[in-house]
């Protein structure tokens, strides 16, 4: 069978340019997003990763699905949201440390 789970590609290696600011940080030719837009991209793909199983399911129980792709699927569903609180726990931190600077 088709193995039906997709790749995450949670962490990405992309340059990240400041989200008012027109100017890259690492000007070069290769495609640079704001940070809104990798957000925006990791929440979509974390949206793909946690609908997958609830797919994968109704497949099985149709027998297009092997259960070891579900559980798969779950496992990888529950490391992502795990991921995500993560980055958004050290995202707040970061936040709340650049809201202590005085200028």
């Amino acid at each position: 069978m088709n193995n039906k789970i997709g790749q995450v590609n949670f962490f990405r290696m992309e340059k990240v340019q400041p989200m008012e600011a027109g100017i890259s940080i690492n000007a070069s030719d290769t495609k640079v997003g704001s940070f809104k837009d990798v957000v925006v991209d990791m929440m979509n793909e974390m949206n793909e990763t946690t609908n997958k199983p609830q797919e994968l399911l109704a497949d099985a129980m149709q027998g297009k699905a092997d259960i070891h792709d579900v559980m798969a699927a779950v496992a990888k569903s529950e490391l992502t949201v795990q991921a995500a609180a993560t980055v958004t726990g050290k995202i707040l931190q970061t936040y709340e440390k650049i809201m202590q600077i005085t200028i």
